[in-house]
């Protein structure tokens, strides 16, 4: 009994080895095919359309203009350090250029959670997510861009035009499947497994056409498709499924972002080559990026303050501090650490992979273990005095009301020997307590 245990030990061992080995080299393209439409559509699709539209313009100008300046200031500290000779020195600006585009793709996934439960305004929120998914967008044209060009696939055409192409076509392709999807869901009722698998199809055709078939934007067009199936389509879905879709993608979406977090890690303790300098340069690079974003973020705020639902100076600094990186960008340095060494040498890929990693760990462990003691600091909690008065008053009626209900239920021959006492210590206070009141 006993060297059957050892041997089935022995297998559990050998299958989670192979297990590693696989993860460790599977095709960075399958992880971006299974695990992108889940985590961009679910973002989408879980936003409040309403207040994406008015924190729009400030998404866009974060996630355009913002990150062309943010990529070439990373871009060109990275061309700096080699100068210095503190490194990089055989880095070449289309590499940095590119290290830039994965670096700038933003997930704020544990900002936005955070936020929630602390109850700060669903405005800033929305901005941060809303930023989230387009700059993921434009990360991904971008970075494809440099990453055909260093590859020889470029095609011989206008950067410029092929962006917009890029960006464009996948918008067009999300926004004519998810009217095909709210006009076929619309026939169905109150059947949760068919809705719901119309739309996971729909997810993973509108990434599958767009970027295997018209070669353009796939997380653009999961945006556009998850806008107007969380939005429009909306009120299609049926009443009894909504809430079972809704826990359903966000289960979905935890799950992917665990596994590409698991995978990448396997891949960097595998296949990840570092030393005591390279420590020295990430650090350098994550002061850097938030350097780089709090330049961006002054120089578009004149625009920024007066768009949409404004951006007050205190949800600037929550948009700067709460940037992390996450699994976009892991995704993208794993495909640059699987093409071939004649493009991209072998040290080169391991840097920016030791890199990418390292920067998301980063920000995971410092921007979003602090954010909330910045957003108590800034007191972005504190309600406004028509809501403490609100507040106060339920509070208020509240109590009146239960403890009307407590004097019927004393007249009851069935429970009037309850220890009531104990039943009213669960009351609310008697008094009105003082709410934080924002009086900026």
């Amino acid at each position: 009994m006993g060297i059957a245990n050892r041997l089935g030990y022995l297998n559990m061992v050998e299958s989670i080895s192979k297990s590693i080995e696989f993860a460790a080299n599977m095709d960075p393209h399958m992880l971006l095919f299974i695990f992108l439409p889940i985590l961009i559509f679910e973002a989408s699709y879980a936003m409040d359309l309403h207040t994406f539209k008015k924190t729009s313009t400030n998404a866009i100008l974060l996630a355009v203009p913002g990150i062309l300046m943010a990529l070439g200031m990373t871009a060109a500290l990275a061309i700096g350090l080699g100068y210095a000779g503190i490194g990089l020195m055989d880095w070449n600006w289309s590499l940095a250029l590119m290290f830039g585009a994965i670096v700038s793709a933003t997930d704020p996934v544990a900002v936005v959670a955070l936020l929630k439960e602390l109850g700060a305004s669903k405005k800033l929120g929305t901005l941060i997510e809303g930023e989230s998914l387009l700059n993921d967008g434009i990360a991904i044209v971008l970075f494809m861009v440099f990453f055909l060009v260093i590859t020889g696939q470029a095609t011989d055409g206008s950067p410029i035009l092929e962006f917009f192409r890029v960006a464009f076509g996948g918008l067009l392709i999300g926004t004519l499947f998810g009217c095909i999807v709210i006009n076929w869901i619309k026939h169905v009722f109150n059947d949760a497994f068919v809705e719901t698998s119309l739309v996971i199809a729909s997810a993973y055709l509108t990434f599958f056409i767009a970027e295997h078939t018209f070669h353009v934007s796939g997380v653009l067009g999961l945006v556009a498709l998850g806008l107007i199936i969380g939005g429009v389509g909306r009120s299609r879905i049926s009443p009894q499924v909504e809430h079972f879709m809704h826990e359903f993608w966000e289960l979905a979406g935890f799950i992917a972002n665990c596994l590409i977090f698991l995978i990448v890690g396997i891949v960097v303790a595998e296949r990840s080559v570092f030393n005591l300098n390279d420590f020295l340069i990430l650090g350098i690079f994550y002061i850097g990026i938030h350097v780089v974003r709090a330049i961006v973020i002054t120089i578009l705020y004149p625009f920024m303050k007066r768009a949409g639902y404004g951006l007050p100076l205190k949800d600037a600094i929550i948009v700067w501090y709460g940037a992390l990186r996450g699994a976009i960008g892991l995704a993208l340095a794993l495909i640059v650490a699987g093409v071939d060494d004649k493009y991209i040498p072998a040290h080169i890929k391991d840097q920016f992979l030791f890199y990418t990693a390292g920067i998301v760990t980063l920000t995971l462990l410092i921007n979003a273990s602090t954010i909330k003691y910045l957003v108590s600091y800034l007191g972005l909690t504190k309600i406004s005095p028509a809501k403490a008065q609100m507040v106060n008053n339920a509070r208020e009626y509240l109590r009146e009301s239960t403890t009307n209900q407590i004097g019927r239920l004393k007249a009851d021959r069935f429970i009037k020997k309850s220890d009531w006492t104990a039943v009213e210590d669960y009351l609310p206070e008697n008094h009105q307590e003082e709410a934080e009141i924002d009086v900026t």
